[in-house]
């Protein structure tokens, strides 16, 4: 009883999403796509190159309430708009290990390029820093890593959107593609 009413209402059952992706990735494209189809296909692909969409369709009605709900109840000074150019004031400024944990994220990008790779990408960059191995678990790390990956969170999103902080990195990352986000990292 508690799953048909989930499902549906008075009127009848709800329409279902053929592939229901996490509604929060939706909401994370929906933001930083703003209302560009194409280029969200492109990055929802990204996600699972393995089992691409062949349309948006497959995504909705689930991507539809994503979008309408980023357009509705987040602030337009709170959008994800990612920089046309490079910081380069701040590219400039960086210290020696904020400049090796970019280098070490640059060169990992083109073989870590999915939603996984890149999850396994961004919190491994400041593990290899410290000198672990980028498979290490919480337990296994010292409480330092925490803040150097918030640090390195904190510097990638300054780069890339100009603020602290902003969607998950890795869905970030795959919208913003990979050559634009090697010239906004100064590559």
């Amino acid at each position: 009883a508690a799953h048909a009413r989930a499902v549906g209402t008075a009127a009848g059952e709800l329409p279902r999403t053929p592939r229901p992706l996490p509604y929060r990735t939706l909401a994370s494209v929906a933001d930083i796509t703003a209302g560009h189809e194409d280029q969200a296909l492109r990055i929802l692909n990204d996600l699972d190159p393995a089992h691409p969409l062949a349309s948006l369709d497959e995504a909705r009605p689930r991507y539809d309430r994503a979008e309408e709900w980023i357009n509705t109840h987040v602030p337009a000074d709170q959008r994800t708009i990612v920089r046309s150019e490079p910081d380069g004031e701040l590219l400039k400024s960086l210290d020696e290990q904020a400049r090796q944990s970019l280098r070490l994220l640059l060169d990992g990008l083109a073989d870590h390029w999915s939603l996984d790779g890149l999850t396994h990408l961004v919190y491994g960059v400041p593990k290899v820093q410290a000198g672990f191995s980028a498979d290490a678990t919480p337990k296994e790390l010292p409480p330092e890593i925490k803040t150097a990956q918030r640090s390195f969170f904190a510097l990638l999103y300054h780069l890339l959107v100009g603020r602290d902080t902003g969607p998950r990195l890795p869905t970030l990352l795959l919208a913003v593609g990979q050559e634009r986000v090697r010239a906004l990292l100064g590559e």
